[in-house]
């Protein structure tokens, strides 16, 4: 026996082989023919779910329908099989994998349960294409970063709503009781105006009995609406846009790396032919 083997509890042999085999499947499962595939099987997966919501076709083919869901769910099982094999180390070190498996593991407890509220949650296995996609997964991130800056607009938007809403109370609560009785009432008829939905209802109830009530509302929506909401849409861009050139700085390094191996290599090269 080796050293190595006293160290490692593993013959050399076996050791080669796992060198070998590890980076041969790792590309496998990082292979675009890989992914695809996977792709392939979500969206086929989401088809099934929603057939399966429609009774004709449930009656006539679910049968057919639940072994291929069945089928799909053991497809995911073996990919994730795979992954963790090829980076038993690393697999749930990063999220998206856990994202996966967490997902898997509710579909497996969902197929094999008779209850409808809980088969209801394989449709999570549609979310698995987030992973799948990197483009996805930006837009993901820039959502969960976005996080803080939204929270703030979303602080600044409720007080908006509060002052006018006491405005509101306050000078259309007696006319209109039923949309501005009181602070509360008066901020679900405000946030339902914010919504653009019967907005132009409410303004004209109001406005037959206050005359200049659409200076009000068009206060409102200029500053709630298109400035507010405008916002929300502006913090997220900003951070997709931050990320994207994140992403592109991390490439050009890698690239320049690669590119100053690539020269070392040349210059050895080079000194090894003078030296010959």
């Amino acid at each position: 026996m080796t050293e190595s083997y006293y160290v490692t509890g593993k013959s050399p042999k076996l050791q080669e082989s796992n060198s070998i085999m590890l980076p041969t499947l790792k590309r496998t499962v990082n292979s675009g023919v890989f992914q695809t595939g996977v792709l392939v099987l979500i969206i086929l997966n989401a088809i099934i779910l929603g057939l399966e919501t429609i009774d004709p076709i449930l009656q006539e083919y679910g049968d057919t329908l639940r072994i291929v869901d069945r089928l799909i769910v053991y497809a995911f099982v073996i990919e994730l099989t795979l992954r963790f094999a090829a980076e038993p180390r690393d697999f749930f070190r990063t999220g998206w994998n856990l994202f996966d498996f967490i997902i898997v593991a509710t579909s497996l407890i969902a197929a094999s349960s008779g209850l409808a509220a809980i088969r209801a949650f394989r449709v999570l296995r549609v979310l698995r294409v987030v992973t799948v996609i990197p483009r996805m997964r930006v837009v993901v991130f820039a959502l969960l970063e976005s996080i803080p800056g939204i929270a703030s607009v979303g602080v600044v938007l409720v007080l908006i709503l509060y002052v006018f809403s006491v405005i509101a109370a306050t000078m259309f609560g007696d006319a209109h009781p039923a949309l501005f009785g009181d602070v509360f009432v008066a901020m679900y008829t405000l946030f339902t105006v914010m919504t653009l939905e019967g907005w132009r209802e409410i303004a004209d109830a109001v406005g037959a009995t206050h005359p200049h009530a659409w200076v009000f509302f068009l206060c409102f929506l200029l500053i709630a609406t298109f400035t507010m909401l405008n916002l929300f849409v502006a913090i997220v861009v900003r951070v997709v846009e931050e990320d994207a050139d994140e992403a592109m700085r991390q490439q050009t390094e890698v690239l320049r790396g690669e590119i100053c191996l690539l020269h070392d290599k040349l210059d050895a090269l080079l000194a090894q032919n003078q030296r010959s």
